[in-house]
């Protein structure tokens, strides 16, 4: 009896050390939980999700380049703008200088080149660097990777999984199309006759 009540109170001793000392160990967090911060321009998980990635940068360039045509055709709406704001304060002189040929040039081309090298940073740290949106991409590229994908090969065959669900969509596409016509054509000529007495 007595050795029991020994053995009772030793694994009681035991198990409130053992307690005591959990409280005061420190718990580590399992990697993969959060995403981890990296340093400098350090690519976040490089060679994951690179899909999906790829992707997102092609469409990031792809509106850099729109902003880029856009500014070297038209940077001098800005300069209009802000000479309609100067010369009530009589202060031209601040834009007086792009009517320059030299100027002019430096104004457009530089100005789209430092709006690529906007873009291009700017889509690569979000898409590669940092942790939040690649961990984001990276998890999409993963389920995508899980989706069954029906086949498109061989092109244009009556054996291909999509053949079915293309003539679906282009019967639709050009019903569609016929109907929005007719309806536009029909409440074209109403109008047309309501109110400027056509017919």
């Amino acid at each position: 009896m007595k050795d029991d009540k020994d053995q009772m109170s030793t694994a009681v001793t035991a198990n409130t050390g053992g307690d005591e000392a959990g409280k005061g160990s420190v718990q580590r967090i399992p990697q993969g939980s959060a995403p981890q911060p990296t340093a400098g321009w350090q690519a976040y998980k490089p060679g994951d999700g690179y899909a999906t990635r790829l992707g997102m940068m092609v469409v990031v360039m792809s509106y850099t380049a729109f902003a880029c045509h856009h500014w070297f055709y038209n940077w001098v709406y800005l300069r209009n703008f802000l000479e309609s704001m100067f010369t009530p304060l009589h202060l031209t002189i601040l834009t007086n200088w792009t009517y320059e040929l030299t100027a002019a040039k430096i104004l457009a081309g530089g100005g789209a080149m430092a709006l690529a090298a906007l873009g291009f940073f700017t889509g690569y740290y979000f898409i590669y660097v940092k942790p939040a949106s690649a961990e984001f991409l990276v998890k999409t590229d993963t389920e995508l990777s899980k989706v069954t994908w029906p086949k498109v090969t061989p092109w244009f065959k009556s054996e291909t999984q999509v053949w079915g669900a293309t003539y679906v969509v282009l019967i639709v596409v050009v019903a569609l199309t016929l109907y929005v016509f007719g309806v536009d054509f029909i409440l074209h000529n109403i109008a047309n006759w309501l109110f400027y007495g056509e017919k």
